[in-house]
């Protein structure tokens, strides 16, 4: 298995919170705690 690739804002998508997913190949965020 491959590792997902991440964006420039991956540390900030992490820092608020956020729950991540793989997305066609990219770690992406989905969800964070106040909301969407």
């Amino acid at each position: 298995m491959t590792q997902s690739k991440r964006t420039p804002l991956h540390a900030l998508h992490v820092e608020l919170g956020g729950k991540l997913v793989d997305f066609a190949g990219w770690e992406m965020p989905v969800q964070y705690p106040l909301g969407i």
